[in-house]
């Protein structure tokens, strides 16, 4: 089932914002073809509505995240990916995701780790350094509760796999051996927790 996220919705309308504390935004990358560099975002914000009081059919979602923020515990390596060789972040700041559609794949078996455990792909348009294409993610829906402030809470994971050229990450240094520094393909996670805004 797929929910169009750009259809009028006349039922009840309810907002999540996000819950930065227990938030994070990454992403891994091949280097030498033999390790994984992990770079994260610091500062990102993400907006989601629903119909309904619970965490029902998504209608709206829109992620934007602070390149200026990414950190990958090496400064001269964070410098560099903020340069021009990559994300260019004193021209464009801001990598923004907008979700369209919102598929459904059915409830599957709960696990130790995720008792309410249910699968979706989560269609939209990545936007880096103003270049816009769409994208597919892999997603799990953790579940609701009730936080001890008394907050409702819905959390989730989601996943792709981009090209980082298609985005005019185009950087492309090789070792003396012949082999690539970098890979071309990176995995972008988020592990996301929202809180119902009332």
């Amino acid at each position: 089932m797929t929910t169009n996220l750009s259809a009028i919705q006349t039922a009840i309308q309810t907002n999540w914002k996000l819950d930065p504390l227990h938030s994070e935004l990454f992403f891994k990358i091949k280097y030498l073809t033999i390790s994984v560099v992990t770079g994260f975002i610091q500062e990102f914000d993400l907006n989601v509505q629903t119909t309904g009081n619970d965490f029902g059919e998504v209608t709206d979602l829109r992620l934007t995240a602070d390149m200026t923020t990414l950190r990958t515990n090496h400064e001269p390596r964070d410098e560099h990916l903020k340069s021009l060789d990559f994300f260019d972040v004193e021209s464009h700041r801001y990598l923004q995701f907008q979700g369209t559609a919102f598929q459904k794949q059915g409830q599957t078996p709960p696990s130790l780790l995720s008792p309410y455990r249910r699968d979706y792909k989560l269609h939209g348009h990545l936007l880096i350094k103003d270049i816009s294409r769409p994208i597919v993610l892999d997603g799990e829906f953790g579940g609701l509760v009730t936080d001890p402030d008394g907050h409702k809470c819905a959390g989730f994971m989601v996943k792709a796999k981009i090209s980082r050229k298609e985005f005019g990450l185009n950087w492309g240094g090789i070792t003396a051996a012949g082999k690539l520094i970098l890979a071309d393909e990176v995995d972008i996670v988020g592990n996301i927790q929202l809180i119902k805004q009332v």
